[in-house]
């Protein structure tokens, strides 16, 4: 069965950007600009390689983490398919371990709280690193650039339990950060839905700068509650 897709050539690489996160954000780009269109089929991964002029092991990695965002569908013998809005689903991948709801629950307490701490302890050159954080997260809205702003998305979280002043709490948090950060993803494949996640951290970032404890829980407990309603979950 031949695709019947538009030529996906095109892909632009600089020295710093990994290859596969290179495909990815091409990939998303034309998904998010009707250049792929919900329903449609992909190339195979030779196809893929062939036209976007890299290696099939770095196609097949990139079309693993659009997958895991829900962009892409898997039918079995069949082949891959650009998901449609309303089915965007992406993978949970410690089902044997935990749901999501399980995480977005231990979110409320954890990383509220350590808004909390980051609020009343938060120094002028950790508040310019957050604000740089949110400023990245708003440029990766504007470019459309999904994985851009699911890096900075991370990387506002890890800050706050950095500048909580608490090496406990920070050691609770890194055994179950990889957890953290695909419940942090999963609301993302709405697409639509992207400016919600950096409103939503703009208000955590007003009550850290503020150094407003109260304000800086609420708005983190907020935003994890608000994430989780995204991906169907009620807190």
């Amino acid at each position: 069965m031949t695709s019947d897709l538009v030529n996906l050539s095109g892909l632009e690489l600089t020295d710093r950007t990994p290859v596969p996160r290179g495909i990815v954000e091409h990939l998303q780009r034309l998904i998010l600009k009707g250049g792929l269109k919900a329903g449609q089929r992909l190339p195979s991964q030779r196809e893929l390689a062939e036209q976007l002029g890299v290696s099939r092991p770095s196609v097949r990695e990139a079309l693993t983490v659009l997958e895991t965002m829900g962009l892409v569908t898997v039918r079995v013998g069949s082949g891959m398919f650009v998901a449609k809005p309303d089915a965007r689903r992406p993978l949970w991948r410690y089902s044997d371990r935990c749901t999501p709801a399980d995480v977005y629950e231990a979110r409320l307490g954890l990383e509220g709280y350590a808004a909390r701490l980051a609020a009343a302890r938060v120094d002028e050159a950790a508040k310019e690193r957050l604000r740089r954080c949110t400023d990245a997260m708003h440029e990766a809205l504007r470019a459309s650039d999904v994985i851009s702003l699911a890096v900075s998305d991370t990387e506002f979280h890890d800050m706050i339990f950095e500048f909580s002043g608490n090496p406990v709490l920070a050691a609770m948090y890194r055994p179950v950060r990889e957890m953290l950060v695909e419940s942090q993803r999963l609301p993302m494949a709405q697409l639509e839905r992207l400016s919600e996640t950096v409103r939503e951290h703009e208000a955590i970032l007003e009550g850290i700068v503020g150094q407003n404890p109260d304000m800086a829980e609420a708005a983190m407990q907020s935003h994890i509650r608000s994430a989780a309603g995204r991906f169907g979950i009620t807190l």
